[in-house]
């Protein structure tokens, strides 16, 4: 393959040293880049159930939906739960687990929807780059996501903030197609402030409409009269999901649908019902959340230093800029919420990684192989330990800290966990020096890691984090034919109460729970012993495996 170096003078960024070779060359590294991104998306969709947290309460939502809820009220454990986002992720994941019930759990099917997101994530965010910075830099933003840490385990996840990530992305990719098909490029960013409505709710969505506003004032390139024009195309595309749903909502149930609006302003700073002030969480936490996107942005800003104006750096700029103004304002940030601030890093990553000097390359390259080599080394060790009992002072610290997890060889495991380590050692032996070589052997390593997590340790993980053995413990002291009442329950054991055991407690407030024989509390770890209750006595105690903070306890009316 011939390629030739040329100073690149692309309207949008100039200045930079690329590659241009035949359309021909293309096909190998987009084979190379799709098998890298589906090697690591993957591995961790199925075969495990749903795990604590933001999981457990989607799935929660999802069996509500396939139980026959009402589409357009979120519904937790037979009751309309305000704390949720707008349904769009839980519906597609309904849809994904009834189309698939044949063949895959409901967790499972549901969980491939996010997969189908984060492809989608992927997609345009790849069309962003290309038409930012021109056709191989696509490439580099797809490597740099899936080298990115904060999507290691989150792209795995059945969340809504994957459905949250893809309208932010289709956003992005209109934005800049817009530049050269105004009205498309409207419809699709108009379309992608609606999903992202509809997936996340009102915090992100404020994000994008606030670059919409402040793009024109920063860049030159939006600051014409054709752009104010495709405004109101933006604001057509986006109207059907801003009103639809809240309509549908506000309708049928307007109280409920008040108190979910209540809780969507509180959430920021400036109308929070108690005194807070915006954070720095977002700047604490990405260094390494980030990584590598943000020193390849950085160097980016650096060498458009002359010129910020231009889109292919401007536009980025501004969107990152405002979605840490507005994540900052989160009353509750966490890291899950800083999610959409990896897309614009990643197309200020990609506009730099062409140019990026041979001494930084060669050290993220040589970083990346020391890094993966000596973490692949440590995971055979503990797979060893945990499964085979060797080397056992390892095997017996593990064991303590997962008593009720009895190890077993898994053939078929431990190949796939073989097989990824030969295909990244031969992807190092046959690598030849590009421009996009570092970013893809740290991409690869961020593959093979979460290869061997999901081959060899989805198990005692799924032990640790699944509710399903603590649920067919608990079932047995379950009334067949009587109310269970609830107190301090969490969403996501009330989501999975429904999903395993079709049970739909009744909150201590409700009238129906004075009736009630059985009464599930959850109590924490400050409290040593099991909380008496006068008037109740304790049939059942159990907590997840290995969870010493969420206990339960079961108690039967006196």
């Amino acid at each position: 393959m011939q390629k030739i170096a040329v100073e690149w003078h692309h309207p949008y960024v100039t200045g930079l040293r690329v590659y241009r070779s035949s359309a021909d060359s293309r096909v190998a590294p987009f084979a190379l880049t799709l098998l890298l991104c589906l090697a690591w998306l993957l591995p961790g969709l199925v075969g495990h159930a749903p795990w604590k947290g933001s999981e457990a309460q989607t799935m929660g939502l999802v069996h509500s939906i396939l139980s026959g809820a009402p589409v357009w009220l979120p519904t937790l454990g037979g009751e309309p739960w305000a704390h949720a986002a707008p349904p769009l992720y839980p519906l597609v994941a309904a849809l994904f687990a009834q189309l698939l019930s044949p063949w895959l759990p409901v967790h499972d099917g549901a969980r491939l929807a996010a997969g189908m997101f984060i492809l989608l994530v992927m997609l345009f965010s790849a069309w962003t780059g290309r038409e930012l910075y021109g056709h191989r830099h696509g490439r580099l933003v797809v490597l740099t996501l899936v080298g990115s840490i904060g999507l290691w385990v989150a792209a795995h996840e059945s969340i809504p903030q994957s459905a949250e990530l893809c309208g932010v992305a289709l956003f992005g990719y209109g934005m800049a197609l817009m530049l050269r098909r105004t009205w498309l490029g409207s419809i699709l960013a108009g379309t992608g402030i609606g999903i992202c409505f509809m997936a996340s709710g009102v915090l992100e969505t404020l994000a994008l409409l606030l670059t919409l506003l402040v793009l024109p004032v920063a860049g030159s390139a939006w600051r014409t009269r054709r752009f104010w024009l495709a405004l109101s195309l933006i604001v057509l595309a986006a109207s059907p999901w801003l009103i639809w749903w809240p309509w549908q909502a506000w309708h049928a149930a307007p109280d409920w649908f008040a108190h979910w609006w209540r809780l969507q302003r509180q959430q920021l700073v400036f109308w929070a019902a108690a005194p807070v002030y915006p954070s720095g969480y977002y700047f604490g936490f990405l260094p390494w959340f980030a990584w590598p996107a943000w020193p390849l942005a950085l160097w980016t800003l650096w060498q458009s230093r002359r010129n910020w104006g231009v889109p292919g750096v401007i536009f980025p700029l501004v969107m990152w800029l405002c979605n840490t103004l507005v994540l900052s304002c989160d009353v509750k940030p966490d890291p899950v919420s800083g999610l959409p601030l990896l897309l614009p890093l990643a197309w200020l990553a990609a506009g730099g990684s062409a140019s990026l000097r041979r001494g930084a390359a060669n050290a993220l390259y040589w970083f990346a192989m020391m890094t993966f080599g000596v973490l692949a080394l440590a995971v055979w060790v503990y797979w060893s330990a945990l499964d085979l009992g060797y080397p056992v002072d390892l095997a017996r610290h593990l064991h303590a800290l997962q008593p009720l997890y009895q190890g077993h060889f898994h053939l078929q495991s431990a190949l796939l966990a073989i097989l990824y380590c030969v295909a990244w050692l031969a992807m190092l032996t046959r690598m030849k020096r590009a421009i996009h070589r570092p970013l893809l052997v740290w991409a690869a390593g961020m593959t093979l890691a979460w290869g061997l997590a999901a081959f060899l340790f989805v198990r005692p993980i799924d032990a640790r984090l699944s509710y399903a053995p603590m649920m067919s413990d608990l079932n047995h002291y379950l009334p067949q034919n009587s109310c269970v009442a609830s107190r301090g329950l969490g969403a996501g054991v009330r989501g999975m109460l429904d999903y395993y055991l079709g049970l739909q407690t009744l909150r201590e407030t409700s009238v129906g729970e004075r009736t009630c024989r059985f009464m599930l509390v959850e109590y924490g770890d400050d409290e040593a012993d099991i909380p008496a209750v006068n008037g109740w006595s304790a049939v059942w105690h159990g907590q997840r495996m290995g969870n010493h903070v969420e206990r339960y306890v079961l108690y039967r009316r006196d």
